[in-house]
This record gives structure tokens, sequence and C-alpha cells, in this order.
């Protein structure tokens, strides 16, 4: 489940078409530079930079870098997600000429400041739901409750949730969506509140964070 929560908070946006920039499209799973084709975006896109890093449990890291178009609401965003047993992380660069690379993301720093807000929190890899009575105090920038699901089909098959503590900006990113990348059909769903009861559903509809939940695959 540590690395499939690396691939999906970074890639729909590689779906776009129109006449405007070109921008090299890649991935790699070990968070170093990568090179590839180069797609044509939409208009009002740029070429995006994005780096995750996965954590679960004590020893268990992976860190996620793709380039593609995006949107320029998604560019250099920093974002976290807090839950039992582990965290991610993901910030995002962006430049604006033919096939340019951006400079390299840097990932937002944990913070030990506790914010007051408690979320409940839960992860599993067997089904889009989790909920138990387990609580998390959350800290810094995370200030909204969240649980984000996952489902895959295709070459693979794999569903899996996370709750817990959130920043804005994961919460207004990653919304709800669905998507194809090569054999797989990924459907994205962010539910946030501002607390541990009634969580609703995010309706910003973006297209960069898709790479977030599928390393594990590879």
């Amino acid at each position: 489940m540590g690395h499939l929560l690396g691939y999906l908070l970074i890639i729909s946006a590689l779906t776009v078409t129109g006449l405007s920039l070109s921008c090299t499209k890649c991935i790699d799973f070990n968070g170093a530079q990568c090179t590839g084709s180069s797609e044509t975006c939409s208009s009002g896109s740029s070429c995006a930079t994005a780096l995750s890093v996965t954590t679960v449990g004590s020893s268990n890291q992976s860190l996620t870098l793709s380039r593609g178009c995006a949107p320029v609401n998604q560019c250099n965003i920093t974002g976290s997600l807090t839950f039992q047993g582990g965290y991610v992380r993901i910030s995002t660069t962006c430049c604006n000429t033919d096939s340019c690379s951006s400079t390299s993301p840097t990932l937002p720093a944990t913070s030990s400041q506790g914010n007051g807000l408690t979320c409940r929190t839960c992860s599993t890899d067997t089904t889009d739901y989790c909920y138990t009575g387990d609580t998390l105090q959350c800290h810094g920038d995370e200030t909204m409750c969240g649980r984000l699901s996952t489902s895959l089909t295709g070459s693979a098959t794999v569903t899996n949730a996370i709750r817990g503590c959130a920043t804005p900006s994961v919460c207004n990113i990653l919304g709800t969506q669905q998507s194809t990348y090569g054999s797989l059909n990924v459907v994205v769903k962010t539910y946030c509140s501002s607390g541990c009861i009634g969580l609703q559903e995010s309706f910003y509809l973006s297209t960069l964070m898709m790479l977030f939940l599928i390393k594990v695959l590879l």
C-alpha cells in the first residue's frame, strides 16, 4: 500500500489536448530526473514537475517524480496528508517554454506544532472506505480532516483508502476524478471537512495529482 500511495497524487493532467505548449511526459519511481516523449498541452497549461514522498511505518519510504502538462493553478503547490502509520507529501513546480524542465520541487517539512484539530484516522488496502474510532492530533498546516479513496481496474485491480489530517491544498487539488493511464483505469475521490465528523466531498476537479497511489503495482 505504501508505494501505491506514491503514484496518484501526481498524474491526471497528462490527458489534455489542444495547440499550445509542448511538455515532456515521464515518470520516475526513484524520485530522480526523468525523460520521455513530448505532449501538446491545452491552452492555459504549464510544464509541471511533481514530486511525492510516501512513508508507511518506520522505514518504508518511496519517492515518485513525474513531468507533464498541468493547469497553471496546480503550479508551485505543496501539501500533505498524515494518516495512521504514515504520511504523504507532494510538491509541484512549473516552467513555460517548450520541453522545459522546471526546478526540482522541495517537499514540505513536517511540523511538530499541534494546531488543535483532531481527525479520525485509518488505512486499508482492501476497500475504498475506512472508518474507525482511532483519532489523530493534527499538526502544522494540516488543518482539514480528509479521506482519500482510490480504485484501480484493468491490468491490475487495487482498492484502498486512507483517512487523517490534510492540508487544504491536498483537499482542493485532488478532488474527485477519473482517468486512464496505460492499461489502468483509475478513480480517485477526496472528502474533506474542518472536523472529524461529516466529511464532505471536494469538487475541485483537477488534473495533476493522479500518480499518488500506484507504484506498488509495478
